[in-house]
């Protein structure tokens, strides 16, 4: 589930996304003096007018964000000079995140699938990109 759940937010905004950004799912990231460590992020978007990575998005399917969650998505938007990382969760957690490390802001945001997805979508959207 946690796959699909990570492919349908991806399809999702790609279709919904402002002409102003474009979506990269499943973005591979090597590290290292020899590029020999690598990650996959889930969706990264990125600003067209700039180039720039203003998100990356790391989905979830589970009721509970631990520190390692935290620290996977912080390293991912080091990793891509960005300032946004956001933890996506389909159903809103019973103690939502928005705390700054650094110059990075990590927040928690729902993109429920317990109600009307197109309305679910626009709500996520716009707590996305405020």
């Amino acid at each position: 589930m946690a796959k699909l759940y990570e492919r349908f937010v991806a399809e999702w905004l790609k279709l919904h996304l402002p002409s102003d950004y474009s979506l990269t799912a499943q973005e591979r990231i090597d590290i290292g003096r020899d590029k020999n460590i690598s990650f996959n992020v889930d969706i990264v978007l990125y600003h067209k007018p700039t180039g720039m990575a203003t998100y990356v998005l790391d989905t979830k399917y589970k009721r509970k964000i631990n520190t390692n969650d935290m620290q996977q998505a912080i390293a991912y938007a080091v990793s891509k000079h960005c300032q946004q990382a956001i933890l996506v969760d389909p159903e809103p957690l019973s103690h939502s995140i928005d705390e700054a490390i650094g110059n990075i802001r990590i927040r928690s945001l729902t993109f429920s699938l317990n109600s009307n997805l197109e309305e679910a979508g626009q709500a996520f959207l716009t707590t996305l990109i405020m």
